[in-house]
């Protein structure tokens, strides 16, 4: 015996999981055995004690129900005090049997006024009006001919309480016609008949109501395992309908007690009584012990149950939590591997928050460092191979450019003809802008400067068919912007806006400040662009642009972005037929008279902004 649990010893301590089932199996099986003896009594106590408050709700709710009804009969028993029934009681039955017919419908016409008047709720079976002498007059001719209540001990009793309502019952009237088995009781509201017309005695009225009326009421309660006993322990009403009428077997031993136990012919009991003093009701539940165990009973199972579930899981959880635990680190180590071999797009899915969940987000955030470092600097090395090589195609024998400009230029002044020399010579000052090998950032009244001469030698071309606006702040003709990034876009508004209308054209470029930066506008009022070439055009804005390809807005924007940042850049707006309108934005103006990307802002810089010529 000592060998083998030296054995399971050393196996458990040699195993991490067979230590963690080991944990997890005392951890749970120990806390369960306590929680569940001590929920289970604690669930037998407080079934009892929510047993009894329930039912001292539900006496108090059969109390103001059975109070409520009572006064409804009482209240319709009232109609012998109205003035129309004093005066035919007063007056009498007739001796002729036609006027006696018509006096008693005018008596029991009265009830029926006043039963609906009165918007009585009670199922009123019959009312009785017994004469001084001792005879009937009956509203419902259902009674047999001999009934007679005069001599009946409880008439007596409400007749000597001088108009005072006295209940009784339950009854077996004995009726003309046969009665339904299942309702052939009832109860009866009695009182004298007073007159406060005169001395003469009008005798007492028994109103009869039907005991099964009660189940009505009852039954809108939603009460079940509901007893009614009278004074003398007769059952007035109960859910078993065949002890109606009995004595009630246990009444002496609860009569007095609110509450408590019994035992009877069926086991041990929990009681609740109940008063109505207007009647001298008494209601009474019954709950067998065997109900209010089963809740706790039922609870004690669900927690053998759920222990049972959670030793399983247990089970389960301390079989795989060795592996769950050393998977995310051999996974990490897996990619770590790949990274080391080049693949920086490798990411580790991070689903815990744990260390190493931790460790597996520093990981994320390591990869994607190292992969936008390495996608920064491919790429600027990529612009700028394809910028030296477009500065290769652009410098063919630059100075033989110049010179021959320059020879048109003098030509055409000996020519005398003064507006070809015009054209050569801002052509060669476009020229030598372009292809310089100066700074890539220029101030922006420079750029302006190279517009002004694009748009002169245009204007020449079109003879003056559009205008030239700039409005431009002094201060901001200093602001650092890449070279070459405003005449493409005036390139593309004369060429497709300007150069396709019949009327004067209008080329209006606008700089000014806001709280985010600087925004430069170029405005054309020419055709236009339709809203589907438009949407390709920003679609190919947001695309990877092809450096072959000439300079667009594409090439525009991605220089503007790699210079300032994602945030900035160029947007296009157009109304077809209307005009277009090109928008700059860009990071604001530094004190020290450079912008935010990485130009120094140096260049010479234009006294004013610069005019349009005239048309």
């Amino acid at each position: 015996m000592t060998g083998m649990i030296d054995r399971a010893i050393r196996s458990v301590s040699g195993s991490i999981r067979k230590k963690l089932f080991l944990s997890y199996f005392i951890v749970i099986v120990i806390p369960l055995v306590l929680i569940g003896s001590i929920l289970f009594v604690t669930m037998l106590s407080m079934t009892e004690r929510q047993t009894l408050d329930k039912r001292a709700v539900e006496m108090k709710l059969v109390s103001q129900q059975l109070q409520a009804y009572t006064d409804q009969l009482e209240l319709y028993s009232r109609v012998i005090y109205t003035g129309e029934v004093q005066a035919l009681l007063n007056a009498g039955p007739p001796a002729d049997a036609i006027a006696f017919t018509r006096w008693r419908g005018a008596l029991f016409q009265q009830f029926e006024e006043w039963y609906g008047y009165m918007n009585i709720k009670a199922a009123i079976q019959n009312v009785t009006i017994v004469q001084a002498d001792g005879r009937t007059i009956v509203k419902e001719p259902s009674y047999a001919p001999d009934v007679s209540f005069a001599d009946q001990p409880w008439y007596r009793e409400a007749i000597a309480r001088q108009g005072e309502v006295v209940i009784a019952g339950p009854f077996v009237r004995p009726f003309a016609n046969a009665r339904p088995a299942d309702g052939p009781f009832t109860f009866s509201l009695i009182r004298k008949i007073n007159n406060p017309l005169g001395g003469a005695d009008l005798g007492g009225i028994v109103v009869d109501i039907g005991v099964m009326d009660l189940a009505r009421l009852l039954t809108s309660l939603n009460l079940r395992n509901m007893t009614i006993l009278n004074e003398d322990d007769v059952v007035v009403y109960a859910d078993e309908t065949e002890t109606i009428g009995q004595r009630w077997p246990y009444g002496a031993s609860i009569r007095g007690a609110d509450s408590g136990w019994i035992d009877t012919d069926g086991g041990r009991m929990f009681v609740n009584t109940g008063e109505l003093p207007a009647t001298g009701w008494r209601f009474v539940s019954l709950d067998p012990m065997s109900s209010l165990s089963v809740y706790a009973i039922a609870f004690r199972n669900l927690t053998v149950g759920v222990g049972l579930i959670a030793l399983l899981v247990a089970l389960a959880i301390s079989t795989f939590i060795a592996g769950r635990i050393t998977e995310p680190l051999r996974t990490l180590r897996r990619h770590m591997k790949q990274v080391q071999d080049g693949r920086f797009d490798i990411r580790h899915e991070v689903t815990r928050t744990d260390e190493v969940g931790q460790l597996a987000s520093s990981f994320n955030q390591m990869t994607e460092r190292v992969q936008t470092l390495v996608n920064d600097v491919y790429k600027a090395e990529i612009i700028r191979k394809e910028a030296q090589l477009k500065a290769l195609h652009s410098q063919i024998n630059p100075h033989f450019l110049y010179n021959t400009l320059d020879s048109m230029n003098a030509i055409a002044m000996l020519q005398d003809v003064p507006l070809l020399g015009r054209m050569s010579k801002m052509l060669a000052d476009m020229f030598r802008y372009s292809i310089s090998q100066g700074e890539p950032v220029v101030p922006l009244g420079e750029e302006l400067k190279q517009v002004k001469r694009y748009v002169e030698i245009q204007q020449i071309r079109y003879d003056h068919k559009f205008n030239l606006l700039l409005s431009v702040p002094d201060r901001l003709l200093s602001y650092p912007i890449p070279k070459l990034t405003l005449q493409p876009v005036v390139e593309n508004a004369v060429y497709h806006g300007l150069e396709m209308i019949p009327d004067e054209g209008l080329l209006a470029i606008t700089v000014y400040e806001t709280a985010e930066g600087v925004v430069i506008e170029v405005f054309d009022n020419g055709d236009g662009i339709a809203a589907e070439e438009l949407e390709r055009i920003r679609q190919r804005m947001r695309e990877p642009i092809d450096y072959a390809d000439h300079l667009g807005l594409a090439n525009v924007q991605e220089r503007l972005q790699l210079h300032y940042g994602d945030e900035y850049g160029i947007s296009i707006d157009s109304l077809y037929g209307r005009g277009t309108n090109v928008v700059y934005r860009l990071p604001p103006f530094r004190m020290d008279g450079s912008g935010d990307g990485d130009g120094d802002g140096d260049g010479n810089v234009d006294a004013a902004p610069p005019q349009a010529p005239s048309s």
